[in-house]
């Protein structure tokens, strides 16, 4: 087992990649903190956790929120000491009721894939940044960039003076490209792409790594307000012909935490297939 009984803290791990993400380091031998913003989401990775003899810590905390931030990892100190592994996952395409924003995005999509097939040109913008809501920008930056700030400072308190500890930011290729269509998002994880460099740089003579992870479009919730007509148009710009799986990118953020990867400091491992090189 490569990470036995490392403490890993997941944030975002009631669902999607960080459930998943969870469940493959439990199996490598660590133990996992869990954290979401939703009970019901911890308690049902918690009960994955138990079923394959993994222990787990379930942390109810909203990472956008300093106060919960610093209360959780509190709890996870004076619960089991300390923390080696961190996986600032968090984060979200859009909020259900953000449908008025969802709805133009993917309608200006699916209009500007036909013009460019049929006229060899898009015709105008797709006119998202010029009418997105302020709420629909800090939000996204509060939840993915402060969020992952907030999760650092804590964990790094406790890793400086261990000198020692890995931390996984996830990142996303629309940090490294920009996603049209997605200005706030895009911000959010090129913001993490760049934390993540300054960080790495700052903390390794204490013996800690910092890198990131940025997946392609994967079949996850967070796809969860394209329409099925996006989600194939974007399958067929993909030249390996489809979306990725959770396990996929959870393999490579396992791989990041073990010691295998110890030479990679301050990287963007992106899992994409082949949509950006």
């Amino acid at each position: 087992m490569k990470l036995k009984d490392r403490i890993a803290l997941i944030t975002g791990a009631g669902s999607g990649f960080g459930r998943v993400i969870a469940l493959q380091m439990a199996g490598e031998g660590a133990k996992i903190a869990v954290n979401d913003i939703n009970p019901r989401g911890i308690e049902e990775t918690l009960a994955e956790l138990k079923s394959i003899g993994a222990q787990g810590l379930g942390l109810t905390a909203d990472v956008s929120k300093v106060d919960q931030v610093q209360e959780m990892f509190r709890t996870l100190k004076s619960t089991w000491g300390g923390i080696d592994i961190l996986v600032n996952n968090a984060g979200f395409g859009a909020f259900p009721s953000w449908s008025d924003y969802s709805d133009k995005a993917n309608t200006a999509f699916i209009k500007g894939t036909e013009e460019l097939a049929t006229l060899g040109k898009v015709q105008e913008s797709m006119k998202i940044t010029s009418h997105l809501k302020d709420e629909y920008w800090h939000v996204m930056i509060d939840v993915h960039l402060n969020g992952t700030f907030y999760c650092t400072r804590e964990a790094l308190k406790i890793m400086e003076e261990q000198r020692k500890g890995k931390i996984i930011n996830m990142a996303s290729i629309c940090g490294m490209r920009g996603c049209p269509g997605a200005p706030s998002y895009s911000a959010a994880k090129a913001g993490i792409i760049g934390f993540t460099k300054s960080v790495a740089l700052e903390v390794i003579p204490s013996n800690i790594i910092v890198n990131a992870v940025a997946p392609g479009y994967v079949d996850t919730p967070l796809l969860d307000t394209l329409t099925p007509e996006v989600k194939e148009l974007i399958r067929m710009q993909k030249p390996i012909g489809r979306l990725g799986t959770p396990e996929e990118i959870a393999s490579a953020v396992v791989y990041l935490a073990t010691d295998e990867a110890d030479f990679f400091v301050g990287q963007v491992i992106s899992p994409n297939g082949g949509m950006v090189m």
